[in-house]
């Protein structure tokens, strides 16, 4: 699925931005603080790879087909949040997975994923009561 460590963290990176966008875009008010999620993700990036894996023009082509992909189909707020919310907790488990294996997976990092994955596996649970 990734070609290496700092790609798989850049497609991580562009995806927050992606939710963050659609959810700003949907007026659901993100009270995670994804601002802060992907501010977190980028020094991380920074430290491990240089300012380079952290590119603008890379991140909006990145972020812009995770946002395509998620634009497609349904255009209630709720349910394209709720789709959003979905992707990420498999990204995350996938970037952790696969960080693991590569035995690249320094304790902050871990952390972060790990605590902000759970973050948003309560904002899908809240998403799922609110669609009923």
């Amino acid at each position: 699925m990734f070609s290496s460590p700092e790609e798989s963290l850049k497609l991580l990176l562009a995806s927050l931005r992606a939710a963050h966008w659609v959810h700003w875009s949907g007026h659901w008010q993100v009270r995670s603080g994804i601002v802060e999620e992907i501010d977190t993700l980028a020094e991380k990036t920074v430290a491990l790879y240089n300012v380079s894996a952290v590119d603008p023009l890379e991140q909006i082509d990145l972020s812009q087909t995770v946002v395509a992909d998620f634009c497609e189909g349904d255009t209630d707020p709720t349910k394209r949040s709720l789709q959003v919310e979905e992707y990420l907790q498999s990204l995350f488990q996938d970037v952790f997975d696969y960080l693991e294996s590569q035995a690249r997976l320094p304790l902050g990092l871990n952390d972060y994923i790990s605590s902000t994955a759970n973050n948003h596996e309560t904002y899908l649970y809240l998403l799922r009561q609110r669609s009923r």
